[in-house]
C-alpha cells in the first residue's frame, strides 16, 4: 500500500497541479476542484513529483517519511480549504468541496500508508 500510495497519489498530485496550472478552464469544469492560484499548483506539482519520485527510486524508509509528509500536509490543507481558511501566507487554497476532499483523501491515504505494518 505504502508503494502504490507513493506512487499513484504523486503521480495524481502532479497533474492536478499541471492542470491547474496550464489548463485552468478545466477547473471550473471539475466543480472548481482545480483553481489557478499559482502557490498550490507549484506545491502540487513539486509534492507529487517527489512523492512519485520516492514511490518508483525511494526506499521503504524514505517512501513511509513521504507519505506520512505529504498525507500530513494535504490533511491539514483539506482541512483549512473545508473551514474556509485561506489564504495561507501566500499559497492561497481553493475553498471547492470537491478541492478540499481531494486533499483529505490524499491526505488520509497517505497518513493510512505512513503508519501500516509492513505485511511479513
Amino acid at each position: 500500500m505504502l508503494q502504490n500510495f507513493t506512487k499513484y497519489a504523486g503521480l495524481a498530485q502532479t497533474a492536478i497541479g499541471l492542470l491547474g496550472q496550464f489548463a485552468p478552464g478545466i477547473g471550473p469544469a471539475l466543480g472548481g476542484a482545480m483553481g489557478t492560484a499559482t502557490g498550490g499548483n507549484v506545491f502540487n506539482m513539486l509534492s507529487g513529483a517527489a512523492l512519485s519520485y520516492l514511490g518508483f527510486k525511494g526506499t521503504e524508509s524514505n517512501q513511509r517519511t513521504g507519505a506520512l509528509g505529504i498525507g500530513g500536509l494535504n490533511a491539514i490543507v483539506g482541512l483549512l480549504s473545508a473551514f474556509s481558511m485561506s489564504p495561507i501566507g501566500p499559497i492561497s487554497l481553493n475553498e471547492s468541496m470537491i478541492s478540499w476532499i481531494i486533499n483529505l483523501a490524499i491526505g488520509a491515504w497517505g497518513l493510512i500508508a505512513g503508519f501500516m505494518k509492513k505485511k511479513a
